[in-house]
């Protein structure tokens, strides 16, 4: 359990982004952003903690799939003499390097009227398609990689301001970020005693697997529905995706880092081993074996 109240902040360092305050913080000599928990009107501090926790919980299922994803660490904060649980996120900016949004890069096909944020597939694929400063292949590749990774967590806002590229201008260098803003994945809307109502009730879980929540990319306006689209086989290079992704996914380090995260409760870590399972099984599992039928 990390303290992080005494280390050094870095005044220098700001960040953007709407869900959370955020702070730069020094520890073991390196830069991490301290994101707190969202506070809304109404929910008390451990209903709305819970973002802090997907955070660190989906960075660590995701880097199991072997992609390259932020470091988190889980810890608290005394601030005004309450105690909060944070999530200390590695800051990957430095030394003259920047983060550009896949948004900017978007905005920065002047053909066209598209708006950067916009989260049409058909606008988002034909920006790695024409885009001129990165493999067209390799990112198509981390994109639909990282789309099913989401589908495995749940997450109901991968739009195109939280993910993208670390560029250093001076040396003309370019990489792909590490994947980061995971706070929206594993449901953290849901309290505890929600949690505790529906955890027994098959079509409450469904419901969360076949339903909601959709992806933030959406086809013809709509939002795209993970288990329809994927199962669905249409886009081969989702399938080639999920041909890559769907052997490494190791259920027994899924469960190990769950029962291992400080701070939550048993219900909880029950509900987490439980949705990602059926995800896992109702919605790639599925998907592949359909794909192994179709090839066969």
């Amino acid at each position: 359990m990390i303290d992080f109240t005494n280390c050094e902040i870095n005044n220098f360092k700001y960040y953007g982004g709407k869900n959370g305050g955020k702070i730069c913080i020094v520890y073991n000599d390196e830069d991490y952003m301290l994101k707190f928990p969202s506070a809304n009107d109404g929910i008390v501090e451990q209903e709305y903690s819970n973002s802090c926790i997907s955070e660190y919980v989906t960075c660590h299922i995701i880097k199991t799939l072997g992609l390259n994803v932020q470091e988190t660490l889980l810890g608290k904060y005394h601030l005004n003499g309450n105690e909060k649980i944070v999530v200390a996120c590695k800051d990957f900016t430095s030394n003259g390097t920047i983060l550009k949004q896949f948004a900017e890069l978007k905005n920065s096909q002047i053909e066209t009227s598209k708006n950067g944020y916009g989260t049409e597939l058909e606008e988002v694929l034909e920006t790695i398609e024409n885009q001129l400063i990165y493999d067209v292949k390799q990112l198509k590749e981390f994109f639909w990689d990282m789309f099913i990774a989401d589908s495995l967590v749940g997450n109901f806002d991968r739009h195109n301001g939280n993910w993208g590229f670390l560029i250093n201008e001076n040396l003309k260098k370019i990489e792909i970020a590490p994947i980061y803003d995971c706070a929206s994945c594993l449901y953290p809307q849901l309290t505890d005693s929600k949690i505790s109502e529906i955890i027994d009730k098959d079509e409450e879980i469904e419901a969360r697997v076949f339903i909601f929540p959709t992806s933030a990319l959406k086809k013809n306006d709509k939002k795209i529905n993970y288990f329809e689209y994927i199962n669905s086989l249409k886009n081969e290079d989702c399938n080639m995706a999920l041909a890559r992704m769907f052997p490494k996914i190791d259920m027994v380090k899924i469960t190990g880092i769950i029962d291992e995260t400080p701070f939550i409760s048993d219900v909880r870590k029950e509900f987490y081993k439980k949705i990602v399972k059926m995800r896992y099984e109702k919605i790639l599992k599925n998907s592949y074996d359909k794909w192994q039928r179709e090839i066969s």
